[in-house]
């Protein structure tokens, strides 16, 4: 099994990281989480509205908003997702008064409600590992040409969206017959590499390779369920 896990942002969630650091310690989890861009933006990094950019102080546990509103820790909450996976959160409220007793009115909402914000400690450190583990490694931005461009390949020139058969062993026969297609197409369109050895033989590459008739052949195979039986 290899050390690095690469995936794309849908597989970034807290859940999927938790599972590998604790079943899987000795792997490295290069899988960014969905906002991860869009945090790394200027405007994400320029916007006050945004707890990642107020200033936290760790040893009182309390932020400090852009408008010089303290929101002080006041209890702990949790949430479960449709998966029945639990998020455990740190609730942060606004003071209210000023030191001379006078209401703060950045402190409260438009209908007069004291402000409140939500913290998961959990969630914050495995975006911040997940952004050290693919800054510290070229392995993801490798999947780009490795993966996506085969992925692109079978959807648009094959239209291989889906499977149509029924069984891990039969799905493994119909997704054999998919690069067999596009090598294929490959060798169709460079019959140079290989004009050599046909030649030899007496035969000529344009009769073997030259036909786009061979490609269109291996792409009916994908249609068709029974032959992977």
């Amino acid at each position: 099994m290899g050390r690095e896990i690469v995936a794309d942002a849908g597989y970034g969630s807290e859940s999927n990281y938790k599972y590998i650091e604790d079943e899987l310690p000795n792997c490295t989890a290069l899988i960014p989480y969905s906002t991860m861009l869009k945090e790394n933006s200027r405007k994400c990094r320029s916007d006050d509205r945004k707890v990642m950019n107020w200033e936290y102080h760790e040893a009182d546990d309390y932020y400090i908003d852009p408008h010089g509103v303290r929101f002080n820790f006041k209890r702990y909450a949790y949430r479960k997702d449709k998966y029945k996976f639990r998020r455990d959160f740190k609730l942060y409220q606004a003071e209210k008064y000023d030191k001379n007793h006078q209401v703060i009115p950045q402190a409260l909402t438009p209908r007069g409600n004291i402000k409140s914000i939500m913290v998961n400690p959990q969630w914050e450190y495995f975006k911040a590992k997940a952004r050290e583990s693919l800054s510290n490694s070229n392995t993801y931005s490798r999947r780009k040409y490795d993966v996506e461009s085969v992925f692109g390949n079978l959807k648009a020139y094959l239209g291989f969206k889906r499977f149509t058969v029924r069984s891990l062993k039969k799905a493994k026969r119909q997704i054999g017959i998919a690069p067999m297609a596009l090598n294929m197409k490959k060798m169709a369109g460079r019959p140079s590499l290989y004009s050599y050895n046909f030649k030899k033989k007496g035969r000529t590459i344009q009769n073997f390779f030259g036909n786009s008739e061979w490609f269109f052949y291996f792409k009916g195979l994908l249609s068709q369920p029974l032959l992977t039986v």
